[in-house]
C-alpha cells in the first residue's frame, strides 16, 4: 500500500480532486485515463483520493491525457 506524504497533504488532495474533476469533465473512466497515461488503475485511484504524492512524470502524463496544464491540476 502506498504511503501518505503528510508534508504536502493539502496539495496532494487538491491535485487528486482536480484530476477527478477534469477526468469527469472529459467523460473518461479511471480505467480509460490510466490507459492514456500508461499507468495502473490503482495509480489513478490513489492519486484521485489524495493518498499518494505522484511523480512529476505521472502528473505530466495525466495533464497531457486530460489536455490541460499541470498548474490547472494544482488550482484551489
Amino acid at each position: 500500500m502506498a504511503t501518505k506524504n503528510p508534508r504536502n497533504e493539502k496539495v496532494i488532495k487538491i491535485f487528486g480532486g482536480n484530476v477527478r474533476k477534469y477526468r469527469n469533465l472529459k467523460g473518461l473512466t479511471m480505467v480509460e485515463l490510466a490507459g492514456l497515461c500508461d499507468v495502473e488503475l490503482g495509480t489513478i485511484s490513489t492519486v484521485e483520493r489524495g493518498i499518494v504524492n505522484c511523480t512529476i512524470s505521472t502528473a505530466h502524463a495525466i495533464s497531457n491525457a486530460l489536455d490541460i496544464t499541470i498548474d490547472k491540476l494544482l488550482e484551489e
